[in-house]
């Protein structure tokens, strides 16, 4: 979690100015010296979210290495539980759920932990462990676990669960979601996974926080009409609806 208010500042005015900015320019709109910023960008990189380079630092953007679950999951938290809540409003007693590996569906997970009659399916390690603890019925997809994002597992194995299971819904995060209505993610690997979910689900749900509007990343998941339900924070949101007469943006 951000320890502060200026380490949140430096992260909106990199997103501004296109990822890069160096340490005097932010010295300039945050009126803090040279030091403090310097201290600032040195936290944030431990932490994942900047790359320090000469003279300043490059946001870690949609192409960067995925960061750890821990860091991930801290990071813009507030938007992806009013997420979770949303979509846990879709679920009823005795569903079977497939969930990914993002951060989004371990939130997601979190509201449904007394829902004892429902099954979920998932390749996420962090929800596994924490719904082991649950009376939930739980499916493991097993696999082989990422080496980037060390709560997923892929392959083939994990795969074969999801092409042989079939799910009321499918709840995913990924990257990105471009301005053509298109959803983009940074792993190949978790790319094929959520297609084998996609395919075996009745309903599929987006679960996508605003600040993922407008981007790219490097792979193509699938578009908002192949999907039946957009959730994000906030209304922003709403601009997609044109995408999809089936699309239900909440």
């Amino acid at each position: 979690m951000l320890k502060n208010e200026r380490e949140q500042e430096i992260i909106d005015i990199m997103r501004k100015s296109g990822g890069f900015i160096s340490v005097v320019e932010l010295c300039k709109k945050l009126y803090t010296s040279e030091s403090s910023i310097r201290r600032d960008l040195t936290a944030l990189s431990n932490k994942g979210l900047v790359k320090r380079s000469y003279g300043g630092a490059e946001l870690i953007n949609n192409f960067s290495n995925i960061s750890a679950f821990s860091i991930r999951s801290h990071y813009n938290a507030e938007a992806k539980k009013i997420i979770a809540k949303k979509a846990a409003g879709l679920i009823k007693e005795g569903s079977t759920v497939f969930l990914d590996q993002s951060s989004t569906a371990f939130f997601l997970a979190c509201e449904l932990l007394d829902l004892s009659s429902i099954t979920i399916v998932t390749n996420n390690i962090e929800i596994i462990s924490m719904m082991s603890r649950t009376k939930v019925n739980l499916i493991s997809s097993g696999g082989i676990l990422s080496h980037e994002n060390r709560m997923c597992l892929y392959g083939e194995d994990a795969a074969y669960i999801f092409n042989n299971v079939y799910a009321n819904y499918a709840f995913f995060a990924t990257k990105a979601l471009s301005d053509d209505g298109v959803i983009w993610d940074f792993s190949r690997e978790e790319v094929i996974i959520r297609n084998a979910m996609l395919k075996n689900a009745e309903k599929k749900v987006f679960l996508c926080d605003s600040e993922k509007f407008h981007c790219h990343s490097a792979y193509r998941q699938c578009t908002l009409s192949d999907i039946d339900y957009l959730i994000s924070e906030n209304e922003k949101a709403q601009e997609y609806s044109v995408f999809s007469d089936k699309l239900t943006v909440l």
